[in-house]
């Protein structure tokens, strides 16, 4: 009988799940934020020597083992949400792991083609981590979990963000690995010396960092004492996924307006995303339910930022973005003045893929909308719209669940004239997990880019207050119905030269890259 023999697992094959795993640990705690400088340091040994297929194959298990070990729990978000069964839905993550880990095959293949880890220069370093830079941004992910989001634990290092972004500071980390790297490879007895250059370059980068990250907090704290400050009141009524539908809205609004009377001294009051469960018709004057019943409870001196639903009777519209009733359907936080008026409303402009629209699902793909009921058929915001409550120059730049860990949105509204940032979410799909951690780490990069006060409202937690800093001033629990309220100040006056030139610094990356790999082309084909 002919044995079936089961591949076995090599030393590099180890080694690059353990640069995933240790990359998926920074992300967790503040004890292990520390690792995202040295985390790649096993997966760059794993590849030296290698062939490019080989190193694409390495690097997809790095990426394969940080993903799955990240986005664990996406898994019970599609039993929950859709109703997927669990082994189905193991398989679904998986896929999606296993794609995503192509950031870090290519930029492995990448590295083993041109040779860059066999020369151990500072400039090698550079290239090779303005390579990781340009995988990191540009290779489409469902989460940008880059390596910079690990700081966001803390303060002292993510202010080097407002200089030019995230990509930057994930690029001295990954420089910091590369060196690392060296210095590893020279203690591991292969021969080659320990260069003094290596060492100096990551005590270098350290200190730049945390001296830029000392000046620039103090700078921003003096700033802030010469702000007018406002007191904002988030509710957090904690709903489970389940409660959260139409049929149960006359109890989600009547706890949203007891949990609010309690915020009765604040001057904003702010509803997370989608806590009124009702379709409000655009361009409606008084904010109310359907069958009359006001929202905003009585006798509130505040104003109320409400997350809710939408719709726009335009059956003139084609297929694709419009319900089956022939109305647009919006995922919209409204501004309401104390007797419930609408001030204003901004819809949400970057949709979730698959849990808030699908591309063609009231077109040709419809029938799929059979197949996964939850398949969301919701149409995009026409554009981003600063909400301003008159004679309080208070001016919000509304982000609506995941549109807070994407840094352009922020930074245009703060280009804007936003002075507060305000994001609403409902993270109880995600279940007790990691996930309403991981959401909040992700969003806070978003407040140091611009310098504004940014402030979460979630339905099941966490919501928070994020100062300008990145210094999380007050937060709840998650699956805690709790009120939370503080002051935050309005920042008009701070520009960041992030907030000018944006992502301009991956973009650069990529075009080193480009010509790096011209000029290798070029001088092999002349050396031929």
């Amino acid at each position: 009988m002919k044995k079936t023999r089961i591949p076995s697992l090599s030393a590099d094959d180890l080694a690059a799940a353990l640069s995933g795993g240790l990359f998926s640990l920074s992300l967790l705690s503040p004890w292990f934020g520390a690792l995202g400088w040295v985390c790649f340091v096993p997966l760059l040994l794993a590849l030296r020597e290698k062939r490019p297929l080989a190193a694409l194959r390495l690097g997809m298990v790095a990426g394969t083992s940080m993903n799955l070990l990240s986005l664990y729990w996406l898994a019970g978000t599609l039993t929950r949400f859709g109703g997927i069964p669990p082994a189905a839905s193991a398989a679904a993550l998986l896929v999606f792991c296993v794609y995503s880990s192509l950031q870090f095959g290519i930029f492995a293949l990448f590295v083993s083609r041109c040779g860059l880890l066999r020369s151990r220069t500072l400039r090698a370093a550079v290239v090779v981590s303005l390579a990781w830079t340009a995988a990191e941004h540009f290779f489409p992910v469902l989460f940008p979990y880059g390596i910079g989001v690990s700081q966001s634990h803390y303060p002292l290092v993510i202010q080097a963000v407002d200089l030019l972004g995230m990509s930057f500071l994930g690029f001295l980390m990954f420089f910091v690995n590369v060196c690392a790297f060296y210095l590893a490879e020279s203690m591991g007895g292969h021969g080659k010396r320990p260069s003094p250059a290596h060492a100096a370059a990551c005590v270098a980068v350290a200190a730049s960092v945390l001296a830029y990250g000392s000046f620039r907090m103090g700078e921003t704290e003096r700033l802030l004492e010469t702000k007018p400050e406002i007191e904002v009141g988030m509710v957090q009524a904690n709903f489970g996924h389940d409660e959260k539908n139409t049929d149960n809205e006359p109890e989600i609004t009547r706890r949203h307006g007891e949990m609010s009377l309690e915020l009765a001294d604040v001057d904003l009051v702010i509803w997370p995303e989608t806590s009124a469960q009702f379709w409000f018709e655009r361009g409606t004057a008084v904010y109310r339910t359907d069958d009359g019943r006001d929202v905003v409870p009585p006798g509130h001196r505040a104003h109320f930022l409400i997350g809710g639903l939408s719709f726009a009777r335009e059956p003139g519209r084609s297929p694709d973005g419009a319900g089956e009733e022939g109305f647009a359907k919006y995922n919209t936080a409204f501004l309401l003045d104390p007797e419930g008026s609408v001030v204003d409303s901004y819809s949400k402009t970057r949709l979730f893929l698959f849990g808030e629209y699908f591309p063609w699902i009231n077109g040709p793909l419809g029938f799929l909308k059979e197949v996964f009921p939850m398949i969301g058929d919701l149409t995009p915001g026409e554009s981003l719209g600063v909400l301003g409550i008159p004679g309080k120059n208070v001016r919000i730049g509304t982000l609506i669940c995941y549109e807070d860990i994407m840094a352009g949105i922020s930074r245009e509204y703060s280009n804007r004239g936003a002075n507060l940032l305000v994001n609403i979410t409902n993270d109880a799909w995600f279940g007790k997990s990691a996930a309403p951690f991981q959401h909040l780490l992700l969003s806070i990069p978003r407040a140091v880019e611009t310098r504004r006060y940014l402030v979460r409202s979630t339905n099941s937690g966490i919501t928070a207050i994020i100062s300008p800093t990145g210094e999380v001033e007050a937060k709840t629990g998650i699956f805690t119905a709790e009120n939370l309220k503080g002051k935050v100040r309005l920042v008009d006056s701070a520009e960041t030269l992030y907030g000018k030139v944006g992502d301009a610094f991956p973009r650069v990356s990529l075009a080193v890259i480009a010509l790096f790999l011209l000029k290798t082309r070029l001088g092999r084909k002349y050396a031929d």
